[in-house]
């Protein structure tokens, strides 16, 4: 029950008594990572995985797997999104994932991700992309099997992200609402649910690509 601290090159594991007791250092390739890294179970198997983002002026989103290995935790990388369509399992690419928050989107139950890519962080020279849009998505947590997949939803592609991305409920109706602040300015996308047939909703579903 001892909280640690988490940070790109790996975690502090807090000692049994905070007396002067050196943290101990576990090495992880989490990657160089962004504003923000969360600890989550992702899998629901009852343990602690890690999700961030990869490189903040670069590309990449994952979620790392606490597995046990023979000399203590080992960390499985899932990819979520990289730096080409076809290495991302639906086809999802954009740079410059400053900032990621994670909150229960469509109420079920699971933290979904939400993310984008930050508008002009330093110019074009630290963007792999500086004309791409300011796109802003939330990615969708399912589990199957004792599988979780992330399903890619865009919810804008003319704001993205700043250092932070926020979620709350702005208006008082009860669904999560998403803040962002950023070199485009300020934007508040307002969550709304609309009634579709079982079709158009079919339709509108993100398509696996492997």
């Amino acid at each position: 029950g001892r909280k640690d601290i988490l940070e790109a090159a790996g975690w502090w594991e807090q000692p049994k008594k905070v007396d002067g007791t050196p943290w101990k250092f576990h090495e992880a390739p989490f990657g160089a990572g962004g504003a923000q890294m969360y600890t989550y179970d992702v899998d629901g198997d009852g343990d602690a995985d890690v999700i961030t983002s990869l490189i903040a002026h670069g590309y990449g989103l994952a979620w790392f797997e606490q597995r046990k290995g023979s000399t203590g935790i080992e960390w499985k990388q899932n990819t979520i999104i990289n730096s080409k369509p076809e290495d991302s399992p639906f086809g999802v690419k954009f740079s410059q994932l400053h900032a990621i928050d994670l909150a229960d989107i469509n109420g079920d139950g699971l933290l979904d991700i939400i993310t984008g890519k930050r508008f002009w962080a330093h110019g074009p020279a630290k963007d792999a992309e500086p004309g791409a849009a300011a796109v802003l998505y939330w990615f969708e947590l399912t589990r199957k099997n004792g599988k979780a997949t992330f399903i890619p939803h865009q919810i804008d592609d003319n704001s993205g992200v700043g250092t932070q991305v926020a979620a709350g409920d702005v208006n008082g109706d009860g669904l999560l609402d998403i803040v962002v602040g950023n070199k485009k300015g300020a934007f508040v996308h307002l969550h709304s649910v609309k009634k579709v047939s079982k079709k158009q909703w079919q339709a509108a579903q993100p398509k696996r690509i492997h």
